[in-house]
């Protein structure tokens, strides 16, 4: 092994010796950037496609998952499954009110379910396809909410985020929390005290 590596760096001195000197600064040759790959255009069509069967989300959840499920209740439900990261295996938790998330699976995209002692507590949306009964969700002007439901939807300011506001409706037990920036929705969340309120998701 180490006669290998040896060898195969003698080539690479060789071949770096034998090279012509670099261009000076200022010429640049051959150049052209490297433009990141493009955003399939079809992946709002088949996530679309995938959630047709959801309809809207409401009070109590998405999809068939259902607030106060166990995580591998929704998981069943949901119609791509979910899959999580750290700390995601309930059966394995030492801590049985660990927080954590589960994510939807492509052709999904953002769309997230929050766990908290080993029950589902919220749901978080950042793309546009689901929506409530309203039509309210990631795109929607914010005075359409406000319009919609008068005093009962309350402004507050962005905990971390002062050009973003927090524009919170209550339903029963449950909020519907969406994040307003420049006057449209750009991500919102629905679910149950005291997953709701968490600004920085478990973190």
């Amino acid at each position: 092994m180490r006669l290998q590596l040896a060898t195969s760096l003698a080539v690479v001195l060789t071949l770096v010796a034998c090279s012509p000197a670099p261009a000076p600064a200022g010429i640049h040759e051959n150049t052209a950037s490297v433009e990141p790959a493009p955003l399939d255009p079809e992946a709002p069509a088949a996530e679309q496609a995938a959630l047709a069967a959801c309809g809207p989300v409401t009070a109590s959840g998405y999809c068939g998952v259902i607030f106060g499920m166990t995580p591998e209740e929704a998981g069943a439900k949901f119609p791509v499954g979910l899959e999580g990261y750290d700390g995601a295996d309930s059966s394995r938790q030492s801590d049985p009110n660990r927080c954590f998330e589960m994510f939807g699976v492509e052709p999904v995209q953002s769309v997230s379910f929050m766990v908290e002692g080993k029950k589902i507590g919220r749901v978080d949306f950042l793309t546009e396809a689901p929506r409530t009964a309203d039509g309210f969700g990631v795109g929607t002007d914010a005075q359409a909410i406000r319009d919609r439901f008068g005093a009962a939807a309350m402004d507050a300011p962005n905990k971390y985020e002062p050009e973003v506001t927090d524009l919170t409706v209550t339903e029963g037990a449950s909020k519907f929390v969406f994040e307003i920036q420049d006057g449209k929705v750009r991500g919102w969340r629905v679910g149950i005290a005291p997953t709701i309120d968490y600004t920085e998701h478990c973190g």
